[in-house]
């Protein structure tokens, strides 16, 4: 019988690797289990973020263990900043990279390379041109959008104040996604039968200077995302009270807002997680269809009672949320 040098027979070294190959998929020289590095961008978006964790944490991922979270945020109104920030991002090695807020222009400047993306919470990716259609969203990107919110909330605020005719709207016209909402919210009155009373804004100060001295009739006040205002909504709101006047909203605002119909972005971000889930077992992106959030409805009685507004128990079933 041949031997080789080491005195073992062929069949004594055939026997020695398949017991060093079994020695390693027993345990003995366990590969690391790779990490999910996920890059979170987004100047707004806490509960979004909150619910995306909650939801990966139910899908099996433990933070630290198997998935890490990259955060940078985008500064608002600072283009050069943000493209600083996507190049910062994507020298990481990230699998990953979630957008939350900002504009879709923002968005826009990660969708380089073949890095996948996921937006949560964007009102308009088909009319921004994020994707090509929710069904088929080509490219690299897909996500969870918010549920189409404003025309519906100033639908109930004209029907909680009843015979309403005449609705105050600021906006500030630099703000593409407040101005992107604007065709919905001009349909929506033609179709109620009101009229929106339009007027840029550019201070919290003018706003609520402008809501002071607003001609008597005035039947309402209605407040859309908007980066100043949204901030400090508290003083609108407070101006409003003191004129009596009821305020509607399409997104979260300060609670004394009478009535708001708003995405659950908690339910946003959880959604998204199931999408990230399915882009680490393999899927495209483009082959992921564009869902959509829940909305939640929030009347809040207190700011009622103080402006003198009775609101009907059948409407009052309907709400998510009721502040008493």
């Amino acid at each position: 019988m041949r031997t080789n040098n080491s005195g073992y027979g062929i069949g004594g070294v055939f026997l020695i690797a398949i017991l060093g190959f079994l020695f390693f998929i027993a345990g003995g020289c366990k590969a690391p289990a790779r990490v999910f590095k996920i890059g979170v961008v987004g100047g707004e978006g806490k509960n979004t973020f909150e619910g995306f964790k909650a939801g990966m944490t139910e899908l099996g991922y433990v933070e630290g263990k198997n998935v890490m979270y990259l955060h940078l945020i985008i500064p608002q109104n600072n283009d050069q900043k943000t493209g600083s920030t996507s190049k910062e991002l994507m020298s990481q090695d990230i699998d990953l990279l979630l957008t939350m807020g900002g504009s879709p222009l923002q968005v826009r400047q990660f969708v380089k390379g073949d890095t996948p993306i996921l937006f949560a919470g964007d009102a308009f990716p088909v009319e921004s041109g994020l994707v090509q259609s929710l069904k088929h969203p080509g490219g690299n990107i897909t996500g969870v959008k918010a549920a189409e919110s404003m025309s519906k909330a100033l639908e109930w605020l004209v029907r909680i104040a009843d015979g309403a005719k005449k609705i105050y709207l600021p906006y500030e016209p630099d703000d593409d996604v407040a101005v992107m909402q604007l065709s919905g919210l001009n349909r929506a009155a033609s179709q109620l039968g009101i009229e929106l009373v339009l007027r840029e804004s550019y201070s919290v100060e003018k706003t609520v200077a402008e809501i002071e001295d607003l001609p008597e009739d005035i039947d309402g006040i209605f407040l859309t995302p908007s980066r100043k205002l949204n901030q400090r909504s508290r003083e609108l709101c407070l101006a409003a009270l003191k004129r009596g006047i009821p305020t509607g909203a399409g997104v979260q605002l300060h609670e004394d807002v009478l009535v708001t119909l708003t995405n659950d972005f908690f339910d946003i971000g959880k959604k998204t997680a199931r999408l990230a889930h399915q882009i680490w077992l393999g899927a495209k992106p483009a082959d992921i269809p564009v869902e959509t959030g829940e909305v939640s409805l929030t009347i809040n009685l207190k700011t009622a009672e103080k402006i003198g507004i009775l609101i009907q128990d059948n409407i009052l079933a309907q709400a998510t949320t009721i502040i008493r």
